[in-house]
């Protein structure tokens, strides 16, 4: 399995380039980012530019399964504009170029409650970038909805997500199981779930919430 990734440099993306790095399912593996990842391992080769470079760096690599651990907030962004640019923008920019690139497979890290047709501009965005990936005609499509990601990201503090973190067991905790999606989930088990779907058979398209994530792949 070749694989190729966006976003391998950030809290999702470092675990998960780790996993398939071990995985002996994967003989290659192709990151595409603004900046280079920090591991090195004989079957990872990184390809870095800006986002307008990607369509011709994922031509040049070529894939079957695309995976996207792409993703801001709208403080790191500073706007909205800036923050589509990445989550809708970057996103479908890379899974078009993977699919035209021969990709069967495309993985994408959402957020819980992401809807097109939500009035909160956030989770609005998220939803036009699942609906977006879902319509470029790829044999399958796995999309993550995690609800707040508890890892170390390093760099400046999100003060927001910090203190989300720090009282998540508690609110975790008196969240009935019906709604157990919108639970706090590390980082690492998000990453487990797309590498251990990472080259799934089966066609479709695939929404993994909270217990799905956490629970292993048939």
């Amino acid at each position: 399995m070749h694989i190729i990734i966006a976003g391998a440099t950030g809290l999702v993306g470092r675990q998960l380039l780790a996993l398939l790095i071990a995985d002996i399912r994967v003989s290659r593996i192709t990151s595409i980012g603004r900046r280079a990842v920090d591991l090195v391992a004989p079957k990872l080769s990184c390809k870095t530019g800006e986002l307008a470079d990607w369509p011709h760096l994922v031509a040049e690599a070529g894939a079957d399964t695309a995976i996207s651990t792409l993703g801001t907030t709208l403080k790191q962004a500073g706007s909205r504009d800036a923050f589509a640019a990445v989550d809708f923008d970057a996103v479908t920019g890379f899974a078009s170029a993977a699919q035209t690139a021969g990709a069967r497979q495309f993985l994408m890290v959402s957020s819980v409650g992401a809807s097109a047709a939500s009035s909160n501009f956030y989770l609005q965005t998220k939803g036009r970038t699942e609906d977006t990936v879902q319509g470029m005609g790829f044999d399958r499509v796995d999309i993550f909805r995690p609800g707040l990601l508890r890892g170390d990201r390093g760099g400046p503090a999100r003060i927001g997500e910090r203190i989300g973190m720090a009282v998540s067991p508690l609110t975790d905790l008196l969240t009935p199981r019906a709604f157990d999606k919108y639970r706090s989930i590390a980082a690492n088990d998000v990453a487990s779930a797309i590498a251990q779907r990472s080259g799934a058979a089966e066609k479709g398209v695939f929404v993994h919430h909270h217990r799905e994530m956490l629970a292993p792949s048939a």
